[in-house]
């Protein structure tokens, strides 16, 4: 009975890890996204990931959207509010590339619509 007990507790569970996956259908990672980054941009581009809304851009309408230890820079569109913090949210918009004087030159998000999930 512990054998059987155990087969059908590892067989779910390895149906439920390989069927569950972090990133949402229809989006793609943060680090694919920054894998070649000359390739995608101006492309436009869904991302899912955790706001991290307390940095040193948060004035100037920029957060962090975290995948796990990997992020990027999202602007926020004109008249939107950030985002609360720690909170996961669906970023949509154009990757682009850009010099700034507080974090040097990054790869963000031009954000035309942020949502929460």
């Amino acid at each position: 009975m512990k054998k059987l007990f155990t087969a059908a507790f590892l067989g779910l569970w390895l149906m439920f890890s390989l069927g569950c996956s972090s990133v949402p259908p229809g989006t793609m990672t943060i680090k694919d996204a920054l894998a070649n980054p000359e390739d995608q941009l101006g492309a436009e581009t869904v991302l899912v990931g955790m706001a991290e809304t307390r940095t040193e851009m948060s004035t100037f309408g920029m957060f962090k959207l975290y995948q796990g230890n990997d992020f990027i820079w999202v602007t926020l569109p004109e008249g939107t509010e950030e985002p609360p913090q720690g909170i996961d949210v669906r970023v949509s918009g154009i990757l682009q590339q850009k010099e700034f004087t507080i974090i040097g030159e990054v790869y963000y998000i031009l954000a035309a619509k942020v949502e929460m999930e």
